[in-house]
């Protein structure tokens, strides 16, 4: 049998060279102080949440993160944009799912909409017209009567639409909210993890550096959004390691951040959002320009 490692089997080998790996891809790097306010934006972090809520019982993932968001040692009372599968057969449509609903505007949360069909995680400009707008007058009713408030955006299943879909939002005073940074959390595959999220973090971030040097008149502090997927349990794990990483991965990016990094109120959070649905979703490196199109739904809506 081949061996390496001191004469430890290939195989295992190879196991601990990937643990390494991990190891090497989440450690903490020292930060890069900014230096000059021309070379170095001033950002604020708007982070959104897709595919929930989650209608798991035990350890729910949307309930964690809406833990670790009101208390963590980064920044306590993160609000955050959760977009909602209005009518999910494994999220809404079961009790345990609009619990958790109902819980998201309560904790301080903005909800907005995402997917509105009973059948799940349905593209948009798949729906026929009709059905799509009966839906997402729904969805909106749903939103309304769990937060108090009409819900003012859409960000469309896969980040697809067309003008038809757009045009749709427009006249139902939906707001279309694309990101900046996927956290590529949405496809599980296997074993649940994410061994180069740091790496991946840091490259999108430097990405939305080299395009806000070439904006001046962008809003300071300018709203970078972020999309993860509250169904993901790694995600819900880990979610104030995410907040650690865009704080550490934003200095080596050559980004400043606000004094207050992560938006904290609804209103600042909604100001925020909707100066940014009049802006387009900052460019990514050539391999990532899929963005939000390649994400797929967690397996199972987390439920």
């Amino acid at each position: 049998m081949m061996k390496t490692l001191r004469g430890l089997p290939m195989p295992l080998s190879l196991a601990i060279l990937f643990f390494l790996g991990c190891l090497c891809s989440c450690r903490s790097i020292n930060p890069i102080p900014p230096n000059d306010p021309a070379t170095n934006p001033k950002v604020k972090f708007l982070l959104t949440f897709d595919d929930g809520p989650s209608a798991i019982k035990d350890n729910n993932p949307t309930e964690s993160i809406l833990n670790q968001l009101a208390v963590n040692d980064v920044q306590g009372n993160i609000c955050a944009i959760f977009f909602i599968q209005t009518q999910h057969p494994r999220g809404t449509a079961r009790p345990k799912g609009m619990e958790v609903l109902e819980k998201i505007p309560r904790r301080g949360q903005l909800v907005g909409i995402h997917s509105v069909s009973p059948l799940g995680h349905i593209n948009h400009v798949t729906m026929p017209t009709n059905e799509l707008v009966r839906l997402l007058v729904d969805g909106k009713q749903l939103l309304k009567r769990v937060g108090g408030e009409e819900p003012l955006l859409v960000r469309p299943p896969y980040g697809v639409s067309n003008p038809t879909t757009r045009a749709i939002y427009h006249d139902l005073n939906l707001n279309m909210l694309m990101a900046d940074i996927p956290a590529h959390d949405g496809i599980v595959h296997g074993i649940n993890c994410s061994p180069r999220r740091r790496i991946h973090i840091r490259r999108m971030l430097t990405c939305v550096r080299n395009t806000l040097v070439k904006k001046p008149d962008s809003l300071v502090p300018y709203p970078i959004i972020i999309a993860f997927h509250d169904v993901n349990r790694y995600t819900a794990r880990h979610m104030t390691e995410y907040l650690h990483i865009l704080i550490e991965e934003a200095a080596h990016a050559g980004l400043t951040l606000d004094a207050q990094p992560f938006y904290a109120s609804r209103q600042e959070s909604m100001a925020a959002a909707l100066y940014r649905v009049t802006q387009p979703a900052l460019p990514a490196p050539a391999d990532y320009t899929a963005g939000l199109d390649a994400i797929k739904p967690a397996r199972g809506n987390g439920g």
